[in-house]
């Protein structure tokens, strides 16, 4: 096995996890009362934009520019944001999903050198470019 292949495993391992996420969070919205039926929907609907995120990376790690730093910044943000809030509730097992969703990721952008898409976005614009003229 490649490390390419292994890299873009652990982010298919990411799409499927957060489907089930997305599930689940079908399940919560079905539960929620009135003073929680809008962030769980909203939740919910994140697990589908970040699942397709995921799947993006999956299928093209070295040509989707910019939204390795975006989903990483998104976690990496919310851990460090968790990690300061103290009681709340939902934010201890957060912290410990998130990171884990960290972790994961950089392994993906490591094996599969998802650094090449912004190098590959250059190449891949300057041939446009000259196509073009």
């Amino acid at each position: 096995m490649t490390r390419d292949t292994l890299g873009r495993g652990l982010m298919w391992l990411l799409v499927v996890l957060t489907l089930a996420a997305f599930a689940d969070g079908l399940r919560r919205m079905g539960k929620a009362g009135p003073d929680r039926i809008w962030i769980e929907t909203w939740r919910t609907f994140a697990y589908v934009v970040f699942g397709g995120l995921f799947a993006i990376l999956a299928w093209r790690p070295q040509h989707s520019p910019g939204i390795w730093e975006l989903v990483f910044a998104h976690k990496a943000g919310v851990v460090l944001y968790g990690l300061t809030l103290g009681d709340v509730p939902e934010a201890p097992i957060a912290i410990v999903v998130d990171t884990v969703l960290v972790v994961v990721m950089t392994a993906g952008w490591w094996l599969t050198r998802g650094w090449k898409s912004w190098r590959n976005a250059r190449i891949e614009q300057s041939h446009t470019c000259v196509i073009a003229t």
